[in-house]
Order: structure tokens, then C-alpha cells, then sequence
């Protein structure tokens, strides 16, 4: 009997089956390993599954991942940005009012001058927290738009329990000073990240792959996991295992028990999402890059005559990733039960904020979709997972990665947290 199964061949799957002592097998979906963590490689453009600029802190980390790539990563100092009003706040707005058109940034002062003095805390609604947080400007102008934007839903039913870390918290007197002069303080857990010298973020996975996979079976669609007998029937086959380790979306997994409890099916109905398009656009420019996206790596779009809510410049973070005098963008669109709007129009949209030039070419574009993207952070939420994991481990299953365990997390998270897991005693 196989002492372990790992569903899922993402990087909290991959990490797993390399830090375990035990034998396993890693089933992954799809004909190659990667999940949300692959590239694309079309007509010269290296494209991720969307941004992956990688964050880490940890150093051991680090020397990991290089060890698997067998490079050295690149240190790259963000440069992020809002754009809003035709000009750029630097990221974070709320520590950059003095790029402001005067009207909003007089809007922004005044707000944090008339703060109410409430209890803040993780689980308000985030619209209630950024008030409270940073006033009734910054929230009007940049926290409310851009986050009905990205999680789709009623800031009312949205909490504050994801915004650690990352959202900036600077204090009152902080934001003041620095909407009258210019902010050079770094702030959030990514002011600088990390990314292959070579082949994308996709050249993380093909490291991990090389390592594992003698243990991993490739186009594996798992239908039905009996949890009182320990099986798992995919492809025509029954696989039985002593632990087993989900790396898919909680509520996919819970429809592949088989003879769930009501409660636990009833409880995984109340879990909620929104889902993310990402559209990679390959561009030759006619005279350089546009000046609205040179050198910086991703720009936040508040604003509601843009229908995405993101814009990424991949060749900016690595000049590999495009030909000579070419650069690549992702752009990024959320939308609820995968109903996206305007994707049709995204280059119309992307010219009209200066951030493909005219005359530029076209010559190559992709479109990646993301069901499960973002996880809903509700009052529901934190009961539901915990109703869920604890009635999964009290049957040998285990959760690992950011959908699985339904929370907002990085890749630097996901490793460490099957290294966690991978050396838990009933996994010695």
C-alpha cells in the first residue's frame, strides 16, 4: 500500500512530495505539472499564469530554489503603482498622497482628519476597517473601487481578516507627512521579490519535476476518494493510501467524497470565490516602450472605466521574457460564476491608458482562466474551514496550499507549509 497520495501537481503538491520521507504517489490533472505556477513560452514571450513575481523572506527559501533551477534568482526592487486621474500614485496609495491631483488629495487629508475613533479589528467588513483605517478619502478613492474590482462582491460582506500582510498600514500622522512631500520608505511584505533568471516562473516547477518525477502520474483525473476505506479511483483504477494530501479548491474536494455527511457538504456550499481572467499580450513597439508601463512591474487600475483591475509588465521584472524591442503584459479581470466583461476590448482599453503606444504590434495574446482565484474572506469563512479540515484530518486527509486551505497566501507560504507538513510526526 502506498503509504501517501498527493492530489495536485501545483507547487504546494510538488513542495510536499519533496520534502516527504515516506513513498507516494503525486496525481496531477493535467499533462504537466505546475498549476497556476506554469509558463508559456509563444513566439519568443515567456508568459506565467498570470504575475508570480515570487516573495520571500526566508533565506533557506531562497538557497532552495536556486538550488532546484540551478541559477541564481534575480533580486528585483518593486516598482508598483496606482493609476488613477490620468497620473501615478506609487504603491501604496495610502502612503503616497502627494502624487494626487490636488482635489483627491485634499479628499484623502480630510478623511484622516475625521476619522471615527472605533474598534478595529480582523473580522468587519473591510469597508467599515479601511474607513476606519485610512478615512473616508483614501477609501472612496482608491480601497473601496479597487477592491469591488478584485474580490467582486459587497465590501459589506467582505472582511479585514486578509488584509495581513498585504495591505500597508502606515499611521495617521505618516500619511499626513507624506501628502506634502515624497515618500522614499519601502513598505509590504513584496518591496522586493525574486524571479528565474531564465524560462519564467514556470523553470521553479520544471526544478521541483525533475527531482519527483519518477513518483508523479501525469493526466491522473481524480472522480471519487472513498474515506472509509482509503481509496482513490481515477483513470479507471482504485489507489489506496494511508494519508492523503489535497492540493485542489476545498469544494472541489468535498464533492469527490464519496458519502459526505450533510453537514460537511451543507458547510462547503457556504464557501464563496470570485474568479480571475488573465489575458497575456505579446507587443512590438514602433518607437520604444510606452511611458505610462516603463519600468514598472504591475500598475493597480481603480478606476471603473477599466474593466480589469490589473495591469503586469513581465519583460520589466526580466527583459528575457520578450523579444528586442518587444514587451509582454498580463492583465487581469476578476469575474463572478466566470462571467468576464469586455476581454474583448482589452487592447482598446490598455491604448486608451497609454499602456500599449500607437503603432505597436500585437503579436501574440493568451488567455488564461482562474475558477478558483480569490478566496472570499466572509463571515462564514473561518467556521466553515475549520468544520471542514478538522472532519478531513479525522479521516487521514490533509489540505495544503492556498485553495485547498482556502486562504490568500504566496508561494513562499505554500512551500514552507508543506515542509510544515511533510514534517508532522504521523507523516515520520
Amino acid at each position: 500500500m502506498t503509504n501517501n497520495i498527493v492530489i495536485g501537481g501545483g507547487i504546494s503538491g510538488l513542495s510536499f512530495a519533496y520534502f516527504t520521507k515516506k513513498p507516494y504517489i503525486l496525481f496531477e490533472r493535467s499533462n504537466e505539472p505546475g498549476g497556476l505556477c506554469k509558463s508559456i513560452k509563444e513566439d519568443g514571450f515567456t508568459f506565467d499564469y498570470s504575475g508570480h513575481f515570487i516573495h520571500i523572506k526566508d533565506p533557506a527559501v531562497k538557497n532552495l530554489l536556486e538550488k532546484l533551477i540551478d541559477q541564481k534568482l534575480l533580486t528585483v526592487k518593486r516598482n508598483a503603482a496606482i493609476y488613477i486621474k490620468k497620473s501615478f500614485v506609487p504603491f501604496p496609495f495610502q502612503a503616497n498622497l502627494y502624487y494626487l491631483p490636488e482635489k483627491e488629495k485634499q479628499d484623502c487629508i480630510d478623511g484622516i482628519k475625521k476619522r471615527k475613533n472605533i474598534k478595529i479589528y480582523n473580522d468587519m467588513p473591510f469597508i467599515d476597517w479601511a474607513n476606519a483605517m485610512f478615512g473616508a478619502g483614501i477609501t472612496k478613492h482608491f480601497m473601496a473601487p479597487y477592491n469591488e474590482k478584485l474580490w467582486n462582491c459587497d465590501l459589506k460582506k467582505l472582511t479585514a481578516a486578509w488584509t495581513a500582510p498585504f495591505v500597508p498600514k502606515p499611521d495617521a500622522d505618516s500619511i499626513l507627512k507624506y501628502a506634502y512631500e515624497k515618500n522614499e520608505n519601502d513598505y509590504g511584505y513584496n518591496s522586493s521579490f525574486y524571479y528565474p533568471a531564465e524560462n519564467g516562473c514556470g523553470h521553479i516547477i520544471n526544478g521541483f519535476y525533475k527531482q519527483l518525477k519518477n513518483s508523479i502520474i501525469k493526466n491522473a483525473d481524480v472522480s471519487e476518494i472513498d474515506y472509509k476505506n482509503k481509496t482513490v479511483f481515477t483513470n479507471g483504477s482504485y489507489f489506496r493510501y494511508d494519508k492523503l494530501i489535497s492540493t485542489q479548491p476545498l469544494p472541489e474536494l468535498v464533492k469527490m467524497l464519496k458519502n459526505a455527511p450533510d453537514a460537511v457538504i451543507k458547510t462547503a456550499s457556504k464557501l464563496k470565490w470570485t474568479s480571475v481572467r488573465c489575458i497575456n499580450i505579446g507587443i512590438k513597439y514602433k518607437k520604444e516602450i510606452p511611458a505610462n508601463i516603463k519600468g514598472r512591474h504591475w500598475i493597480y487600475m481603480p478606476e471603473k472605466q477599466f474593466p480589469f483591475y490589473r495591469v503586469g509588465v513581465y519583460s520589466n521584472a526580466n527583459p528575457k521574457l520578450a523579444p528586442k524591442n518587444c514587451y509582454g503584459l498580463y492583465v487581469e479581470f476578476s469575474g463572478k460564476d466566470n462571467v468576464f466583461l469586455n476581454c474583448s476590448d482589452t487592447i482598446k482599453y490598455l491604448k486608451k491608458a497609454g499602456m500599449i503606444g500607437d503603432g505597436d504590434e500585437i503579436l501574440t495574446a493568451n488567455i488564461v482562466d482562474m475558477p478558483y482565484a480569490y478566496v472570499i474572506f466572509d463571515q462564514n469563512r473561518q467556521k466553515a474551514v475549520d468544520t471542514i479540515t478538522d472532519f478531513l484530518n479525522s479521516n487521514g486527509i490533509y489540505t495544503l496550499g492556498r485553495y485547498a486551505r482556502w486562504e490568500y497566501s504566496f508561494i513562499e507560504k505554500n512551500i514552507t507549509d508543506a515542509k510544515k507538513l511533510a514534517e508532522r510526526p504521523e507523516f515520520k
